[in-house]
């Protein structure tokens, strides 16, 4: 069963990695236009990235999860590891081969910094072979954001040799393999590149996944303790930690992001995991309110990475204290309408569900706007460029342009244009390949012997 909740957050840790790379086109484009405006959006904004740690988390829990009930041995393991692979490569090779038609382009009109600055040097045959099978190299693939895609896979890698052991050593077996990671780590084998095996091996992030796989086992196993109120702390925790976390340091690439966004990333996997299924997504509602809240404040708070660790600690602690007074809000008027007008109370309910089913949507599209955002926002720039020299057009279109009116356009059209593609290549790409290769899973796996089916 396809757990809503944890669709919704599939897309707003798309949607962190989005809001944060925008950021930095819009900075890109200052500079360009020979401006110095600050960025729009700062703050907990410039930490964007950790949509990332959120991913791995929930990408740990739903291997876990989707595998309840699933008999250990060769042919579980064969057709897991069929169904990842084909959910992961086809919509991969689509959007990095429009990547490299988009570099070709750019570097035969002279836009772009060449393909030295993209390969690292590397020759560009085997560059591209790499990049498209998702393999370690000294370089990011082509589509940079493709980085993940190759842990993902190592993930789905070694998930696939642990069902080949029954389910009640799974537990034994992560425990041993976050030691293993973190005896690497001790030992100095640890990198903030995974550009061979074995940085890829001992690369810290791991442990999100592990985390998000032991939470699997919890929630599978029927532990839910006290998940409303952990999914409130895991919200205030994580916009708190966002806000005041600084410079992306090496240590921040190696340990500092389990710490700072994975605890709480695997946090609020649990919680919305056990919400859903104990039919208690009402907790949901003050938790969405504190965020809302938390993020506002922060953002007012205008913080960057440099900014003083003082000044990025008072900006935590208000954004933290504003989101827990907006969920107190929420809970005693809930409570308290809950009371007095019952039946207005009920009759709010479709609406919220409403709101629920498309934001769960977003998450659906997740994986497609994860990919395609990164081909959109630089033609976007260089859309915006020639407009800004129209002086007419300059407050909207020339990004940096004293007043937020062309941050706002900016920022507005890539969002815009990154969730439409996203939506329609969910429903012309992503989803037919999805239906086609589980027909393909069912006929390879489970289609009965001719012998048997003709009796």
């Amino acid at each position: 069963m396809k757990l809503q909740s944890i669709q919704i957050l599939r897309g707003i840790a798309a949607l962190l990695v989005v809001v944060y790379h925008i950021r930095a086109m819009e900075m890109l484009a200052i500079g360009n236009n020979g401006l110095s405006e600050l960025p729009l959006l700062n703050s907990f904004v410039t930490n964007g990235y950790a949509g990332v740690d959120l991913f791995f988390v929930i990408s740990g829990f739903i291997m876990v999860y989707v595998t309840d009930g699933l008999r250990s041995g060769v042919k579980s393991s064969l057709e897991f590891l069929f169904a990842r692979v084909t959910r992961i490569y086809p919509l991969w090779w689509v959007f990095a081969s429009l990547m490299t038609l988009m570099f070709v382009a750019y570097n035969a009109t002279s836009f772009g910094a060449g393909w030295d600055r993209v390969s690292q040097g590397q020759p560009m045959i085997p560059y591209l072979i790499k990049s498209f099978m998702l393999v370690p190299q000294n370089a990011h693939p082509v589509l940079g954001v493709g980085w993940t895609l190759i842990h993902e896979m190592y993930f789905y890698a070694a998930f696939t040799l642990m069902i080949l052991v029954p389910r009640r050593f799974w537990l034994w077996i992560l425990l041993a393999w976050g030691s293993i990671i973190a005896g690497g780590s001790f030992f100095g084998l640890t990198r903030t590149f995974a550009s061979d095996l074995s940085a890829l091996v001992f690369y810290p992030m791991t442990m999100e996944f592990i985390m998000g796989a032991v939470v699997g086992l919890a929630v599978s196993s029927g532990i839910a303790w006290r998940s409303g109120i952990l999914t409130l702390v895991a919200t205030l925790w994580l916009v708190a930690a966002l806000t005041f976390q600084g410079v992306d340091d090496a240590n921040l690439m190696m340990w500092g992001r389990v710490v700072w966004f994975g605890l709480p990333c695997t946090l609020l996997v649990y919680g919305f995991a056990t919400l859903e299924l104990s039919n208690r997504q009402a907790w949901l509602v003050p938790a969405f309110s504190g965020a809302i809240a938390a993020c506002l404040i922060s953002l007012l708070y205008n913080v960057f990475a440099d900014s003083t660790a003082t000044d990025r600690f008072g900006a935590a602690i208000m954004s933290a204290v504003a989101g827990a007074i907006a969920m107190m809000i929420v809970l005693w008027t809930g409570w308290l309408g809950g009371q007095a007008m019952p039946d207005r109370v009920n009759a709010v309910a479709p609406r919220m569900q409403g709101i629920y089913r498309s934001l769960a949507r977003l998450g659906d599209w997740s994986f497609s706007l994860y990919l395609c955002h990164p081909l959109l926002f630089a033609p976007v720039r260089l859309v915006f460029a020639p407009l800004g020299e129209v002086d007419a057009l300059a407050p909207v279109f020339q990004v940096g342009h004293p007043g937020p009116f062309d941050n706002i356009a900016f920022y507005a059209v890539s969002l815009v244009s990154a969730i439409l593609v996203a939506a329609l290549a969910y429903r012309f790409i992503e989803r037919p390949m999805i239906i086609g290769f589980g027909q393909l899973r069912e006929r390879l796996f489970h289609a009965r012997p001719a012998a048997v089916a003709a009796e």
